[in-house]
C-alpha cells in the first residue's frame, strides 16, 4: 500500500479512532510528538490507540478536512482541521482543532509524526 493511502486510512477512513486499525497502521516503534496547548507530548504506539478509544467513547461522530498534502520522498505533511459531534448532541458538527502533522514512514507503516495543533 503508498504512503499516500495509508494517510486516508487514518484520516478519512476514521482510522484515527480505530483502534484495530492502528495496530495495523503503526509501526511498532512508532513515535508521534505532538505539540499542543498542553505542552510538548510524546506518544508510543500504546499511548495513541488509547488516544484513539478516548476520542471513539467521546464524539460520536469524527471528520477530518484535509486540507493540504504534500508527499516528498518516505514522509507526507497534511494540514487538517478535525471536527466532531457529541454523543450528547449529535447532530451539532463542531471545529475543535486545527493539525499540521508530517509522518515519516517505515516499512509500509506510519513510523515518525510531528504534530502541531491549535484549539478553535
Amino acid at each position: 500500500m503508498k504512503n499516500k493511502e495509508l494517510i486516508n486510512i487514518l484520516y478519512l477512513q476514521d482510522g484515527i479512532r480505530d483502534a484495530e486499525i492502528l495496530k495495523e497502521l503503526l509501526n511498532d516503534e512508532v513515535v508521534l510528538e505532538w505539540i499542543s496547548s498542553d505542552g510538548i507530548l510524546i506518544f508510543k504506539k500504546d499511548d495513541i490507540i488509547t488516544l484513539a478509544n478516548e476520542l471513539k467513547a467521546n464524539y460520536k461522530k469524527s471528520i477530518i478536512e484535509i486540507t493540504h498534502q504534500v508527499e516528498e520522498g518516505n514522509q507526507i505533511a497534511i494540514k487538517y482541521d478535525h471536527k466532531v459531534s457529541t454523543i450528547e448532541n449529535p447532530d451539532e458538527i463542531m471545529l475543535i482543532a486545527k493539525f499540521f502533522v508530517i509522518w515519516e514512514f517505515k516499512e509500509n507503516k506510519l513510523f515518525k509524526g510531528s504534530q502541531i495543533s491549535q484549539p478553535v
